[in-house]
Formats: structure tokens, C-alpha cells, sequence
């Protein structure tokens, strides 16, 4: 990155997530901009729009009260212009092996920092630090002191220092880059959602209470979606290593014991998972599993979801079934 960027900008209308992403999963709605399908769970509607006008929120990341006007815009533009071509050859290619290490540490950063660049990553933090807040005067501190500690809600103090957390992302690159990578594909059938917050959590082991959506903890899945048909995954390396003990038990059985391969729902299931690991290609998903990813968009995402189809069944059924889903993930503070 230049060390001559300029900081400032006269960019007004600031994506959250970039254009260049959204396009992805835009479809030709005959004017200048790609157009996509939009869910707003907080009114619970659907409509068009532009990827212009999508996840756009005025000056967002402009500093508060800087003298000279500083943005991190052009910072956040440098990383999507080094990574929109690598994804755009991911998605013809469909093979992770066709990526150099360089280019593996620039989606890494991609992806670190769109995690920690959304609205909802903004809302998140604000609503931790009101918690601990709470905690803090419940032991008697001082509005005084707790301002002084954690900043006044919505001031200054707490904006800049969530635009300083989305530069300081080496130790969450060195997580992703360390993690397992596969691709997960479905058809134009089943398309997958992307959400104003696209970058999605999950751990199948249950951790007693205790957080297991960490970068490091064991179990971790990291999951981006780059186009309607593709989602990038990002999981725990014991994962990759259970599907390659699976896939030479299923081969082993083929071989010398076909009879108990009965043992095993999906004996193809688990060779395929295994070659998405090990060959870099893609790993074809069922509609169910289609279904789990695009709920976790509609879990993280703040208040829109979008697909280049108009099917927002799911959305919907996770709203009837809880009204939490209204807004995006929030930390838990014991």
C-alpha cells in the first residue's frame, strides 16, 4: 500500500460491503447499476435496488471531528481493487489451488477487514461496551468514569475507535490464513444469500457457555459467499483432518469390506468433502446445507439480506420463528 495515499475523500455514499461484491449477485435490471433482491428484516419486506445504493450509509467511515477530514475510504478501496480480481478468477476457475500464497494473504485481509467493517461488527461493539457499562456502574463507577473508560454512547471516542479496529486486523489474517480453505458450490437453483454483513461464524462443538465463535477456537467455520453459486470457506484444520480419515475409511471398506459401508449416510459425501480440502475444488452442497449457510446470512446480517433471486422464504420462516433475527449478532458479556 502506498504511503503517499491520500486519506481524504469526497465520497459521500460509503459501501459496507463493496460494489464489487455485490455485483456478484446483481442481475441485469436494465439501467446503468446491476440490480438485487433485497429483504429488510426490521420491516419485514422485500424490494429492488441498485448495488449502487446497497449497504450504503453516508461518511461512514470518515473519522469524527478529524482536522484534516481523514477517511479510511480510500484505504478499504485499495483492499477491493487488489481482491476483486482474485476472487472474479476464483469464481471461473472454481479450484483454490489455482491461488498464490500472495493472493491468499490479500483475500485473507479482504476478509478480515470486511468482518470488521460492517455496520452490524459497529453495532456489535457498541452494544458490548453499554453492557459492560452496566456492569461497571452496578459496582458503583461513575457516569464520569465510565465515559472516561469506554467513551459516551455514540460519541466520537467510540466511532474512531472502531474505525482504528478495522486496520488492526494481522492477528485475525494470520487466523484465516492458518485455517483449512474449501469452496462450497450450489446451483442457480438454490442460490446462496449475501447479507450487510457477509462474513458468517459458526462451531458445531459446544463449549459449555463458554464462546466458541473465535477465530481460534477449535471448530471454528468461517464462510464468505463470492457469488450466488460459490461460498469461500475458511474452518478449523481438525475438520479437514476428520474428512481425510473419513474418506480413507470409506476407499478402505470399498476395498475390502463394501458391506459395512452402510455404517456411512453418505460414503460419496464424504470422499467428495474430502477432494474440496485436499484437490481444491469445489464441494457440491444440498439444498439443506444451501439452507444452513443463508440462514447464518440472516443471522449475521444487521438488517438486509440479498439474492439475485426473490425467494425469501427463509428469511421470513427465521423471523416468525424469532424476532431476534430482526437485528444482527450481539456479544454475550457474563
Amino acid at each position: 500500500m502506498s504511503a503517499h495515499l491520500n486519506l481524504q475523500t469526497d465520497v459521500k455514499k460509503q459501501h459496507t460491503v463493496p460494489r464489487f461484491l455485490l455485483e456478484n449477485f446483481g442481475f441485469d435490471g436494465g439501467s446503468k447499476y446491476k440490480r438485487l433482491h433485497t429483504f429488510d428484516k426490521q420491516s419485514g419486506r422485500s424490494y429492488q435496488q441498485t448495488v449502487f445504493d446497497a449497504t450504503t450509509r453516508n461518511v461512514f467511515y470518515n473519522l469524527d471531528n478529524h482536522p484534516d477530514k481523514a477517511s479510511l475510504e480510500p484505504i478499504l478501496g485499495v483492499y477491493e481493487t487488489e481482491t476483486a480480481p482474485i476472487l472474479e478468477k476464483l469464481i471461473k476457475t472454481k479450484n483454490l489451488t489455482t491461488l498464490t500464497d500472495e493472493e491468499r494473504v490479500k483475500i485473507a485481509t479482504f476478509v478480515a477487514v470486511q468482518r470488521a467493517r460492517s455496520y452490524g461488527e459497529l453495532l456489535r461493539i457498541y452494544s458490548m461496551l453499554d453492557v459492560v457499562a452496566e456492569k461497571l456502574e452496578a459496582i458503583g463507577a461513575t457516569p464520569d468514569q465510565i465515559a472516561n473508560e469506554l467513551g459516551a454512547p455514540e460519541s466520537s471516542e467510540r466511532k474512531n475507535s472502531f474505525l482504528s479496529l478495522i486496520l488492526n486486523q494481522q492477528s485475525a489474517i494470520e487466523h484465516i490464513l492458518s485455517k483449512a480453505w474449501l469452496l462450497y458450490e450450489t446451483d442457480e437453483n438454490n442460490p446462496y444469500y449475501i447479507s450487510d454483513s457477509p462474513v458468517t461464524l459458526h462451531n458445531s462443538i459446544d463449549t459449555q457457555g463458554y464462546g466458541n465463535l473465535g477465530l481460534a477456537v477449535k471448530g471454528i467455520q468461517i464462510h464468505l459467499p463470492i457469488s450466488p453459486t460459490l461460498t469461500l470457506a475458511f474452518t478449523c484444520p481438525s475438520i479437514a483432518e476428520q474428512a481425510i480419515n473419513a474418506r480413507v475409511q470409506v476407499i478402505e471398506l470399498q476395498r475390502s469390506a463394501p458391506h459395512l459401508l452402510k455404517m456411512f449416510k453418505k460414503p460419496q459425501g464424504l470422499i467428495d468433502f474430502c477432494n474440496a480440502y485436499v484437490q481444491g475444488v469445489p464441494k457440491m452442497q444440498h439444498p439443506e446445507n444451501v439452507k444452513f449457510l443463508n440462514s447464518l446470512q440472516v443471522k449475521f446480517g444487521e438488517q438486509y439480506v440479498y439474492c439475485n433471486k426473490n425467494d425469501f422464504s427463509l428469511v421470513e420462516q427465521m423471523l416468525i420463528d424469532d424476532e431476534k433475527y430482526k437485528i444482527g449478532m450481539r456479544a454475550q458479556v457474563n
